[in-house]
């Protein structure tokens, strides 16, 4: 019984881990990080392997096979929230709302954020969009202060390539 205890313990931890790096080495390649992207990927492969072997090992053991799913959803979680730690992306973020961009805007403001504006035309007529770049760990912050101000505010948000200069809220300067 202990035998079967530990077995399982190393397949749900061995399951989180590898389903984890699987995650990193996915936002690896879409950063077009090709070497750290097969490192991650070989030993997310060496312990998948070691693992799925020991479960068809041990294929009437259902603790097994519950650590393994169990492993797989808790290292999905965890792979995301890794990723979202090293994350260095930047997003421009565009808000259009109808009625409270001076709020919007002393609002970020008041809270660090630098920003943009300019005119765009949408189909009602003109509309004044406020442009913000921030870090991708700023981003829910942001969100949530222009929720405050106008919940039905229009808000686009996208990562950025490449940039330089100019003032972005969560980027510390070199």
């Amino acid at each position: 019984m202990v035998n079967t205890l530990i077995w399982t313990l190393i397949i749900f931890v061995g399951r989180i881990i590898d389903v984890s790096l699987g995650t990193i080495r996915v936002n690896m390649i879409i950063r077009s990080k090709k070497t750290l992207a097969a490192i991650i990927g070989f030993f997310e492969v060496t312990i998948f392997i070691s693992i799925i072997v020991r479960i068809i090992k041990d294929i009437d053991n259902i603790y097994g096979i519950l650590a393994y799913g169990a492993g797989f959803a808790v290292g999905t979680v965890l792979g995301i929230i890794i990723s979202n730690k090293l994350s260095r992306d930047l997003i421009s973020t565009n808000i259009i709302s109808r009625e409270h961009n001076e709020e919007i805007k002393n609002l970020i403001s008041s809270e660090g954020f630098g920003f943009t504006c300019y005119t765009g035309a949408g189909m009602q007529g003109k509309v004044e969009i406020i442009n913000v770049v921030c870090s991708h760990s700023s981003l829910t912050r942001l969100n949530k202060l222009v929720y405050l101000k106008d919940p039905s505010a229009f808000i686009a948000s996208y990562m950025l390539d490449k940039m330089r200069g100019g003032f972005i809220r969560g980027l510390k300067k070199k």
